[in-house]
């Protein structure tokens, strides 16, 4: 039994001993390096079938950020690793959408080769996974420029592989794909003069008619098809409305406006080139005050008629406005005394004035109610005679043309009483009192009246 073990103890023995001497020489050899491989792609795996990578806008992504590696191997292996031996990985199995914060896994490329990570930056990344969404939306087509006169353009087409579409599949992230409202084709038809066909990229819009980003749209492009032909015998015309009668005194035709202003008429040839313009039966505006609004059949020359469609009448309106120009007229305002001192009496010359007045009519009419007088103050004056002004009283928007002249005015005390003598009495004259003799040419007294 002893023999045995002493046996097993030097078999254990000479095996250490191999292996000791086998480590020795290896790693004497063939000693372990470090390398580092600097700015690797890393790559994601796992993803969940109906979810996508997106980057912090929600837009769809495939770039993940670079990561730097420091890896640990013998000198042997070493010699032959290279960059595209080691490939950086980040699981997302069992990630739902929402944000995540996933650590970066290091693995060889090929089976034959072996390292040990030591060091790896980043050692996680932040990753933003989304719902994948489907939908449908319709197809719209937006026509831009005009075409030449006398042509016109038809119903447009929109196909896809030669079959009529309507709706295109809409493909992305949930939060893109629920924006898109219409898949938007344009086609500019500016001056054509024959059928347009062409193959146009869709866009998808959102409701405010922006392109969205980060979705797919199947089919990518369609053709459009819109037929444009001439039309013979069609001329676009003005339209001029006739307007008869004189509006209200002091008023005067401000505008006239026609909608719609021209009319595509159809004919031919000879007729069609003599029509320049269109006129409407008559619009009355004999005494108005107001706008005039009124519909108004179009009178087609023999020989023409509205295109179909076109309307055969048309809607005026005339707009009225008072006459604001100045004017002038000339009224007698008579000669009104203020401030008569009590005990007195006063002639004036003339009594009478003629004015000249300025102003718009609706202004003057205003004379018509109002008294025009021409006044003079008296106050603190005596007896004697003075040259004095005028003042006068005018309503708003009524002026003088010329200063008014001055008047004569005459003050004086009243004469005394005639005493009848009795009979046998000598006749007395009773004697004037100053001031009290008329002046030559002085008009009769004039009682004033209170202003």
């Amino acid at each position: 039994m002893s023999s045995f073990r002493a046996t097993l103890l030097r078999v254990a023995l000479s095996i250490g001993l191999s292996f000791s001497l086998w480590a020795f020489v290896s790693f004497s050899q063939n000693p372990e390096e470090s390398v580092t491989f600097s700015d690797l792609q890393l790559e994601a795996t796992g993803l969940e079938e109906g979810l996508l990578i997106v980057d912090a806008n929600g837009l769809p992504t495939q770039a993940l950020p670079q990561v730097d590696i420091t890896l640990v191997t013998d000198r042997r292996q070493l010699a032959q690793l290279r960059s595209v031996d080691v490939r950086a990985v980040i699981d997302l199995s069992n990630l739902g959408p929402g944000d995540h914060i996933v650590p970066v896994n290091v693995r060889p490329t090929r089976n034959n080769i072996s390292f040990t990570p030591r060091l790896v930056d980043p050692s996680s990344v932040p990753v933003r996974l989304e719902q994948l969404s489907v939908r449908q939306a319709p197809i719209n087509l937006q026509v831009q420029g005009n075409l030449p006169f006398s042509f016109e353009r038809g119903e447009p087409t929109i196909t896809y592989a030669g079959q009529p579409i309507e709706v295109a599949e809409v493909r992305g992230p949930q939060g893109r794909v629920e924006r898109v409202i219409a898949a938007v084709a344009t086609a500019n038809i500016e001056q054509l003069r024959a059928t347009y066909l062409a193959p146009l990229a869709l866009t998808a819009m959102d409701v405010r008619g922006q392109p969205v980003e980060g979705v797919q749209l199947t089919p990518a492009t369609v053709t459009v098809e819109i037929p444009i032909k001439p039309v013979v015998g069609l001329k676009l015309v003005p339209v001029q409305p006739t307007v008869v009668g004189l509006p209200a005194p002091g008023y005067v035709i401000a505008g006239v406006t026609v909608n719609p202003p021209l009319i595509a008429v159809a004919g031919s040839s000879g007729p069609l080139d003599l029509v320049d313009v269109l006129r409407t039966e008559p619009i009355n505006v004999s005494g108005a005050r107001t706008l005039v609004e009124q519909t108004a059949p179009i009178i087609f020359p023999e020989g023409t008629s509205p295109r179909e469609g076109e309307p055969d009448q048309v809607r005026v309106t005339v707009q009225l406005a008072p006459v604001n120009l100045p004017l002038q007229i000339r009224l007698p305002a008579p000669v009104t005394l203020a401030g008569l001192a009590p005990g007195l009496q006063a002639s004036v010359n003339p009594p009478a004035l003629e004015l000249t007045l300025a102003g718009t009519s609706q202004a003057l009419a205003t004379l018509s109610q109002t008294p025009l007088r021409a006044i003079v103050d008296l106050c603190g004056l005596g007896p004697g005679g003075y040259r004095l002004p005028v003042r006068v009283d005018l309503p708003p928007g009524v002026s003088l043309s010329e200063t008014p002249p001055e008047v004569q005015v005459t003050l004086r005390f009243p004469p005394a009483p005639t005493t009848t003598p009795e009979p046998g009495s000598p006749d007395v004259t009773p004697t004037p009192e100053p001031g009290a003799t008329p002046e030559p040419g002085a008009t009769p007294e004039v009682t004033p009246t209170p202003p």
